[in-house]
């Protein structure tokens, strides 16, 4: 029989030994299989080109704002569309023609609209010609109003009244 103060080797390697070298082994484990992804993803993302790798760091952007285009409200919308704007070069016509045509969507002012779809113009010039196509596509994307119905200005005006 054990003394009352006499400790039982065996159930404190059981109960705390144990389990503390198998976390320590685990922990090891998974740092060498994440320090091996990571090195992957990190070769694999310092190979792409420029232009790519930028398109990859913005696409966390780019998905909130798709995102609060389809369910924002208004405001949410303009404040979205305005950080947008400043988020992009110049240069990325394209990107800005398509954040010209979601304002341009959600203005409820006929000149407001006509001057956002004129920037929309100038930013990507492919946007001219197929203007109403764009304005649809952004429409479909959005659930809520406003924006998600074609203006007016687009429609070629108010219908005749008879």
């Amino acid at each position: 029989m054990r003394e009352p103060g006499e400790r039982a080797p065996r159930g404190l390697v059981t109960l705390f030994v144990g389990p503390l070298v198998v976390a320590v082994l685990a922990g090891a484990v998974g740092q060498v299989r994440a320090r091996k992804a990571r090195g992957s993803f990190a070769h694999m993302t310092a190979s792409l080109p420029a232009a790519e790798r930028k398109d990859l760091e913005s696409a966390p952007a780019l998905a909130l704002a798709n995102a609060t285009w389809a369910f924002g409200s208004w405001e949410a919308v303009n404040k979205m569309m305005r950080i947008e704007l400043d988020r992009l070069p110049e240069s990325d016509g394209a990107r800005r023609a398509r954040v010209f045509v979601r304002f341009g969507v959600i203005d409820s002012n006929p000149d407001g609209q006509a001057a956002l779809f004129s920037q929309a113009c100038q930013a990507d010039p492919y946007d001219c010609d197929h203007l109403k196509e764009a304005a649809e596509r952004e429409t479909k994307a959005r659930f809520v109003s406003p924006g998600n119905y074609l203006p007016l200005f687009l429609l070629g005006g108010h219908p005749p009244i008879p």
